[in-house]
């Protein structure tokens, strides 16, 4: 079992104003599922110029009953997020995993943000989604369901990011070329 989800996109903009717009990107009105961001840690290595983050990212995903019935399921859920980017070689790089539910289901995402041009950045996002031994045997097929089901929620919250993060951009920097 498992679902693969893949994407890459281009915006628009340098790597430095899309690196500011993630920073920026919460809240927006295309991501209502993100309903809180807390940084737990930060550390900047004065070598290399790296930056560390990391967060917890709460969202609600509105789940279906049924599989709030199975696992005991909130509807508000923690996802733990790592950055790490580094100014000077223009590389940004996040890394995230569920925290609730990780008894049933593990969704791993890693996404990056690299120049491709002068004035374009590229993002490339994956994330696997894997149900746990809990979903075997005769639980098997809800296990497939529940990968489906995240599956779809997991494109179209790709989808809002997107959208979020190409919102934040044109407020941050549409403005100023304009004048």
């Amino acid at each position: 079992m498992g679902k693969t989800f893949k994407q890459e996109h281009q915006f628009s903009h340098p790597w430095h104003e899309t690196a500011n717009a993630v920073w920026n990107k919460y809240p927006n009105p295309h991501a209502d599922h993100v309903v809180s961001v807390d940084v737990l840690s930060q550390s900047l290595d004065p070598t290399s110029g790296s930056l560390r983050t990391e967060r917890i990212i709460g969202v609600r995903q509105g789940a279906p009953g049924w599989l709030k019935r199975i696992v005991g399921a909130s509807e508000d859920t923690y996802v733990r997020e790592v950055v790490m980017v580094n100014p000077l070689t223009q590389s940004f790089e996040m890394s995230s995993t569920n925290l609730s539910l990780s008894d049933f289901m593990l969704v791993k995402e890693y996404i990056t943000y690299l120049p491709s041009s002068l004035n374009q950045t590229m993002f490339r996002q994956t994330a696997q989604i894997n149900c746990t031994d809990f979903f075997s045997g005769l639980l098997a097929a809800a296990g497939r369901k529940v990968e489906d089901w995240s599956y779809n929620r997991f494109n179209d919250n790709a989808a809002k990011g997107r959208q979020g993060l190409q919102s934040v951009l044109d407020s941050l920097y549409r403005a100023s070329d304009n004048t």
